[in-house]
């Protein structure tokens, strides 16, 4: 019910907002905004601090900053959160539909650059008269290429606040590796971030080569959310639970590769055969299936007439299920690396030998025994895993050389990392 409410608090305060742009009204769009922005329940602070950060969350990124300050009861500073949807609302109201796409934020036109300088006026109008009452010492956003938050980085400019990102992206494909720089800097403009966070070195190389980015603005802190990952590995997961992280079908044909002919349509439809026929025959055995938001709600009505000793979950929070994972099945996602710093049996289906056909377009795993390529050998390695007895491993020196250059995090500790991050930022 308070979900449905606060649903409907946003629509309102959404239609509102669209009239105080009607109105050229920027006191009209801050009152707004104001009512719409809320401290951060998930981090701990201290109520005597004076460090304020605004924060546009997004999945992912949200879990990242709130696993940072994990344990931490007397944080230096207090997050507030802003659902970025309302970015969305001011940006639609001066570009079209054809500018509202990620990694594609350059404007060569001086009728579209005209708009973004308006754009940036009243933007820059609004927070300035949030932050008579608010103060923020800075913005996060966890992506440089948010076409919405893009120009944030020049209203911050104009309110002397510190933008930062905290930007989520580093598992690239090699094929994605390949074409990243060229695309960042052909139709992206210099970052004017005040400092960003890249998990990894080989993001931090992608960033200068294309020249979004300076050497002096980035440091690399790893993956925060592979550190809950590393606190899992002393806990013993449930018996007889199969989680299935669902492949993205089209994982590939996003901004870096844009080649609708790349898909995993047939791994997906064959790994899922194979175990509902599994789980049928293991009726002691419970098979999650996790989906993605805006990736796989579509699937809710394909999943509907399931085993009972299966579920079907669909949002929030991946690398939750890991806790009770027996055995971790999944494929070109960095749930994978997360399996892996968590000690949960993985296994990657490997059918069709993608490892070798598809290999420019796939993460590179090192460790080859985590893949299975005959339906045999999956249903032999599933039963090994459910019957054996949980231990506490140490990372090989292969998973060592995958999570580093993946994720950055070889020991759980990038969430302090973050934490010395942002309180040097605030100390200037």
């Amino acid at each position: 019910m308070k979900k449905k409410i606060y649903e409907f608090f946003v629509y309102i305060s959404l239609f509102l907002i669209g009239i105080g742009i009607k109105l050229n009204s920027y006191k009209l769009c801050a009152f707004i905004i104001y009512l719409n922005i809320r401290k951060s329940k998930e981090v701990k602070y201290d109520h005597k601090n004076k460090k304020k950060i605004l924060v546009f969350p997004k999945s992912g990124g949200y879990e990242d900053l709130i696993e940072s300050y994990y344990n931490k009861k007397n944080n230096d500073i207090t997050f507030y959160l802003l659902p970025r949807t309302f970015l969305k609302k001011l940006y639609s109201a001066y570009f079209n539909k054809n500018y509202e796409k990620d990694y594609y934020t350059k404007l060569n036109k001086i009728s579209d650059i005209n708009k973004k300088n308006q754009y940036i006026n009243f933007v820059s109008s609004i927070f300035g008269e949030i932050q008579k009452f608010l103060s923020f010492d800075g913005f996060i956003s966890f992506n440089l290429f948010y076409f919405a938050e893009k120009y944030l980085e020049e209203v911050c400019l104009v309110l002397n606040i510190k933008y930062i990102v905290l930007h989520k992206e580093s598992a690239f494909t090699p094929l994605e590796e390949k074409n990243a720089p060229s695309i960042y800097q052909k139709f992206n403009d210099k970052s004017l971030a005040y400092k960003i966070s890249v998990y990894s070195e080989s993001q931090k190389k992608i960033l200068i080569q294309s020249k979004i980015a300076t050497k002096n603005q980035i440091t690399i802190n790893g993956n925060p959310r592979c550190d809950y990952a590393f606190r899992l590995r002393k806990i013993k997961p449930k018996k007889n639970i199969i989680v299935f992280y669902l492949i993205e079908t089209y994982r590939n044909t996003n901004y870096l590769v844009n080649d609708s002919k790349k898909n995993w349509n047939k791994i997906f439809n064959i790994t899922l055969r194979y175990l509902i026929e599994f789980i049928k025959k293991n009726p002691q055995t419970h098979l999650i299936f996790k989906g993605k938001t805006g990736v796989h709600e579509k699937l809710v009505s394909r999943f509907k007439n399931l085993p009972k000793n299966c579920t079907f979950i669909c949002g929030g929070s991946g690398e939750r299920l890991l806790r009770d994972a027996t055995v971790v099945i999944a494929f070109n996602s960095t749930i994978v690396f997360e399996a892996i710093a968590s000690n949960r049996n993985l296994i990657i289906p490997n059918f069709n030998n993608e490892s070798v056909t598809k290999k420019n377009i796939l993460h590179k795993i090192n460790n080859k025994a985590y893949l299975v390529n005959t339906k045999n050998l999956f249903y032999k390695k599933m039963k090994m895993y459910l019957n054996m007895k949980y231990e506490n491993k140490n990372l090989s020196k292969t998973d060592i050389k995958t999570l580093r250059y993946y994720v950055g995090n070889i020991n759980g500790k990038s969430g302090i990392k973050i934490q010395k991050f942002l309180n040097n930022i605030l100390k200037n």
